[in-house]
């Protein structure tokens, strides 16, 4: 009698979940499961029923700390996929980098990181999923994510924040119930297109279900005991079936364990031999260690693969399940568990190719048997091995190790070859690499301790620069301070000083202080070339074109010279965002949206859309709403959502999210966390339009209070005033809002530079609407030269006001049908709304009150087109009966009697295309 059921029991609804969400997938949509359950609680028995017949790949995460290779999961899904079929998926300049997954796959070394390494990775890994998916669907599975290492766990959200086109689904398993993973697994739960499955325990009918599997037939009294004893779990069910009509012990523990004592006892001694190595031994290494001939290991193992032990897994040999795992190692006494991870670190030392990772299994086992000097080096060695492969969580987490080992080792640093504080620094510089400033501070701190600034000022200044990243990962500007004082403490002229101002001027930028960006940039340019540094040339020569840019203000010159360079590529776009971004605050939306797609065509080829192509995104949707093509905005920010869930780019796409809601009066509404952003801090190229499009849609929705409360948090923002460019619009949106800010308002308006045509028309308008002379027709001519419909059809609103407080009704009447026609066709109702209202109250309406409303503009371009009541009705998803009445109110407006006169008339006014 087997212990595993051939049944496949409960689990129906999950089941159903499972191909629901593979159809989705196989249709295009984005698709991801998480599979929750406790230990033993069916989650692998599920998805082999669910997989059976689909084209699967599937990795496992490992409960062996540093022992591992990061990434495990992905490289097993790799291997299994094969070289041959990755190299003809991939173009082979991706190659290199897959290879820190998948070693072996090319001859090429991988090429250094310059920072970009692991975003490149990730890229090259999404990508390959696409196209695995593009030719036929494909299930990913990746088990057990509770004991991901932090590199995994990073590739994964990476996959899930930016889930593969189309055929791809994600299946992730893990046990809800482990406190360090569960907010991570709680996050990814909230994507949309994530459906989470929490596996309950099997009920009664279900037990017996299983029972009549494995016994052939179910005694409800032999069903009511067990379901009683085991909780409805499958494993637990299984383990008590296992001694039927025995006194059983109450804990898993004990039940495995029994099991495993009634094998034989060379069985007995592989299992508890391949308990040191993890959840999974190579055939090989365990033939190796246990000194057992091939032939002699494959007959031990056999009666444990029979009883559900363990499960024959491609060259080796997996436990069914980690708690059988733990169970057997925890069983090891201490002398019994030092032995055997002796064994297998003098095996590994003597053949490392039986080793998937032999520097850090060596870590794992010469630490396991008490050998702390060896484990040192082994860790120390493992450590460099992860850098290489970018995994730098799992680097820093193995020079952890070193640290704790070393006051524990005599003479460490002879055996490391390196000093304390070496490793001190290379600890802090992977935290530097992963972004964990929460292990990265305290590190540096003691760095710094341990420097004397005066005696090695070049140190301090490069540890000052590593804290500066940790503050800056916390979103505290105070790293700017930091990099200051480093820029002062490294005064001569040496490489130390040339990453300074190339690490201080970038940041600068980024908080808008180009002027000391670009002068800081340069010096460190000349001192690149007086030392020779060629790679830090390139990114200097981007800093110092994008100060010199001023966001449009400047000359754009560097950077139209850097755009026909050679370039990396990721420099190439950040290169052709900046022009757009210059573009688009000079007024050429046009010339903006060919950029940001150029840039966005480097991003695809360089298998860079969804890290550096994500800026160049977030401007192609501003330039489509600036150029008044609302529909290819919304449909382009629908699918940036869709496939980005990254907070930071999320929040960018929201501004013009929110920008459209305002404009059109409906769609969807921003996310909490977007309006849940401070608006008195941060970087101004953020808050500033954001509040921005905060105050115009509370404007639109009448809401003012909303509105100047959004604008007053703004307005104390401490770098208000740094990038003209992002302030302008917002104190023409404030100057309208009014209130008890005016004065203020007029005030910055008058001390502000405006340098291009869009700041000289916002000038105008700012100074108009706080009070000052009326300039609306130069306004209206920049608009108008520009080709920016929007601002054109408020700055006709705004001017034919002032017309109206000027007495001049007539040039009033002609600037509101003109704003009236330019709304409707971009289908902005409130702004239309407004018109009508106002000229209404004017007494400039036509003889049934005024402009054509958005629905009524609707109605009216079908009517040009020719469009039945019928044909409109269905267009527009209303009743014939409602397309009746707008098409009379439209005639009434017009003051004819027929369609065809009212679609000449609407011709006349501009109001739909000749």
């Amino acid at each position: 009698m087997g212990t595993v059921s051939p049944v496949f029991a409960g689990r129906a609804a999950e089941l159903e979940a499972l191909r629901e969400a593979h159809a989705r997938a196989r249709a295009g949509e984005a698709a991801a499961v998480l599979v929750g359950g406790e230990a033993g609680g069916g989650k692998t028995r599920l998805l082999t029923e669910f997989t059976r017949d689909l084209r699967t790949l599937t990795g496992g995460c490992l409960d062996l700390g540093a022992a591992s290779l990061p990434y495990a999961p992905f490289s097993a899904i790799l291997r299994r996929l094969g070289r041959d079929a990755v190299a003809s998926l991939m173009p082979a300049a991706a190659l290199p980098e897959l290879a820190r997954l998948m070693p072996g796959l090319t001859a090429a070394a991988p090429p250094p990181d310059d920072g970009t390494g692991r975003l490149r990775l990730f890229e090259h890994v999404l990508t390959l999923a696409e196209r695995l998916g593009a030719a036929e669907p494909v299930t990913l599975v990746v088990e057990d994510a509770h004991w991901a290492d932090r590199s995994t766990r990073d590739l994964l959200s990476f996959l899930l924040r930016n889930p593969p086109r189309a055929g791809v689904l994600a299946v992730v398993t893990f046990r809800p119930e482990e406190p360090d993973t569960r907010p991570w697994f709680a996050g990814l739960a909230r994507l949309p297109h994530v459906v989470r499955l929490d596996l309950p325990p099997l009920t009664p009918a279900e037990v017996a279900d299983q029972v009549r599997g494995i016994l052939g037939t179910a005694d409800p009294a032999l069903v009511r005991d067990v379901h009683a004893r085991g909780g409805g779990n499958p494993l637990f069910v299984e383990a008590l079936l296992a001694h039927p009509g025995e006194t059983v012990p109450g804990s898993l523990r004990d039940l495995v364990l029994d099991r495993v004592h009634r094998l034989p006892e060379s069985t007995r001694a592989a299992l508890r031999t391949a308990s040191a190595a993890g959840d999974r031994a190579g055939h090989a290494l365990l033939a190796a260690v246990t000194g057992l001939p091939d032939a002699e290991l494959s007959e031990a193992l056999r009666p444990a693969v029979g009883h559900g032990l363990l499960v024959a897994d491609g060259d080796g040999y997996a436990f069914r399940h980690a708690l059988i795992r733990d169970a057997v190692h925890e069983d090891l006494l201490p002398g019994e568990r030092a032995a055997v991870h002796r064994r297998y670190a003098e095996t590994i030392g003597r053949s490392p190719e039986l080793s998937d990772a032999p520097s850090s299994a060596l870590a794992v086992h010469w630490q396991g048997c008490g050998d702390h000097a060896r484990a040192l080096v082994a860790a120390w060695r493992a450590a460099g091995e992860r850098e290489a492969a970018t995994a730098y969580a799992e680097q820093l987490g193995l020079l952890e190790n070193v640290l704790g080992l070393w006051d524990r080792v005599p003479d460490a640093a002879n055996l490391a070859g390196c000093t304390r504080h070496d490793v001190l620094l290379a600890a802090a510089q992977a935290a530097d690499a992963s972004g964990d400033p929460e292990r990265g501070t305290p590190l540096v701190q003691r760095l710094l301790d341990e420097t004397d600034r005066a005696r090695d000022p070049a140190a301090a200044a490069w540890i000052l620069s590593y804290r500066a990243v940790m503050r800056g990962y916390q979103g505290r500007e105070d790293e700017l301070d930091d990099l200051r004082e480093a820029e002062r403490l490294a005064a001569g002229p040496a490489p130390v000083r040339a990453g300074i101002l190339a690490r201080l001027s970038a940041r600068l930028l980024v908080y808008g202080e180009a002027e000391e960006g670009e002068r800081l940039g340069r010096e460190g340019l000349e001192l690149a070339d007086a030392l020779g540094l060629g790679p830090v040339r390139p990114g200097l020569e981007f800093t110092v074109a994008a100060a010199a840019a001023r966001d449009g203000d400047g000359d754009l010159g560097p950077l139209e010279g850097l755009r026909r360079r050679d370039l990396d590529a990721w420099i190439h776009v950040r290169v052709l965002n900046t022009l757009a971004h210059c573009r688009l605050n000079g007024g050429d939306a046009a010339e903006a949206l060919a950029l940001a797609d150029e840039g966005l065509a480097v991003a695809e080829r360089s298998g860079l859309a969804h890290s550096s192509g994500l800026a160049p995104a977030v401007n192609r949707v501003e330039a489509l709403f600036r150029l008044g093509r609302w529909d290819e905005a919304a449909g382009d920010l629908r699918r940036r959502l869709d496939h980005h869930h990254g907070p930071g780019v999320r929040v960018q796409l929201m501004i013009w999210r929110i920008a459209l809601l305002a404009a059109r009066g409906d769609g969807p509404r921003p996310e909490p966390e977007a309006l849940a952003v401070p608006l008195d801090a941060g970087f101004p190229q953020t808050a500033l339009p954001l509040a921005q499009m905060i105050a115009e849609w509370r404007l639109a929705e009448d809401d003012r209070p909303a509105a100047r409360a959004a604008l007053d948090a703004v307005l104390r923002h401490p770098r208000l005033t740094v990038q003209p460019c992002h302030l302008w619009p917002l104190l023409e949106t404030a100057a309208r809002a009014g209130g008890p800010r005016l004065p203020e308002i007029a005030g910055l308006a008058a001390r502000l530079p405006a340098v291009t045509p869009v700041a000289v028309a916002h000038k105008a308008a700012v100074t108009a609407l706080t009070g000052g002379p009326a300039g609306w027709g130069e306004v209206i001519g920049t608009w108008e030269d520009l080709g920016l419909p929007y601002p054109l059809a408020c700055a006709l609103f705004d001017g034919a006001c002032a017309d109206l407080a000027a007495g001049d009704r007539a040039a009033a009447a002609a600037r509101f049908d003109r704003a009236a026609g330019v709304a409707a066709r971009l289908g902005a109702a409130p702004l239309a709304r407004r018109i009508s209202e106002r000229a209404r109250r004017a007494g400039l309406a036509g003889p049934a009150g005024g402009p054509l409303t958005a629905r009524e503009s609707e109605v009216m371009r079908l009517l040009a087109r020719g469009r039945s009541n019928r044909e409109i009705a269905e267009e527009l998803v209303i009743s014939p009966k409602t397309a009746s009445v707008h098409v009379s109110n439209i005639l009434a407006k017009f003051g004819v009697s027929s369609r065809g006169e009212a679609v000449a008339s609407a011709r006349d006014r501009g109001l739909v295309e000749r």
